[in-house]
């Protein structure tokens, strides 16, 4: 055989043998993780709860969480002024929302102290959470320092990010709640620095528990 064309098949055999892509195999795979706020993502509608001690970055995960989301955000927010991308409301308009949309519930102590601010909060809550994820279609993030303050019907949530609670909080948590911190969320963040606290969560869903990190807001 020439040389030539003996040194061209060499050169391309390697093309000719390759493998065609299969293009039944997925672009991406994707994590557990990824799967779980996917499918929180694609809900109607939905209830998150955020909990864990004051000062843990609690606010800035709901913001986080609601710009994933990425629908049209209210806040009922007594102490800390939202981003100008989300709508601060009264308590009392919670179940006059957009449909579609999402609110952050932030704070519940910082509610409880006002009996006035509190009950009007409460009532709008108990019209709202039966129409959540049906007539509403609402992503509703809840946010508070103890499960023990919430409503049993908030804690019938599709997902929860947990942080480190107050010291004394465990004594008076409810049970299920203090178990899961107990065999799960303490040892996560056991000897860890609030800087790390502030930046990680533990996220608890059927598809997914563990450790994930959060990004500050765009």
């Amino acid at each position: 055989m020439n040389p030539i064309l003996l040194g061209l098949l060499f050169k391309f055999l390697p093309l000719l043998l390759r493998q065609k892509p299969d293009a039944k195999a997925p672009y991406k795979v994707y994590s557990e993780k990824d799967m779980a706020l996917s499918n929180l993502k694609k809900k109607k509608g939905a209830v998150t709860v955020l909990l864990g001690t004051r000062g843990m970055g609690k606010t800035e995960l709901a913001y986080r969480l609601a710009e994933f989301l990425g629908r049209k955000t209210y806040a009922v927010s007594p102490e800390q002024r939202p981003p100008s991308w989300i709508t601060r409301i009264k308590p009392e308009n919670i179940a006059e929302v957009d449909n579609w949309s999402t609110i952050i519930c932030d704070d519940l102590p910082a509610w409880a102290g006002n009996r006035d601010y509190n009950e009007a909060l409460v009532q709008g809550i108990e019209k709202l959470i039966p129409m959540v994820r049906h007539e509403k279609k609402v992503q509703l993030i809840f946010s508070t320092q103890s499960a023990a303050q919430a409503d049993k019907y908030i804690l019938d949530c599709d997902m929860a990010f947990l942080k480190p609670l107050g010291l004394f909080k465990d004594d008076f948590e409810r049970p299920n709640i203090a178990k899961i911190y107990r065999t799960h969320v303490d040892s996560a963040f056991e000897g860890k620095s609030d800087y790390y606290i502030v930046r990680h969560a533990y996220m608890w869903s059927r598809q997914y528990k563990g450790l994930i990190e959060i990004k500050k807001t765009s």
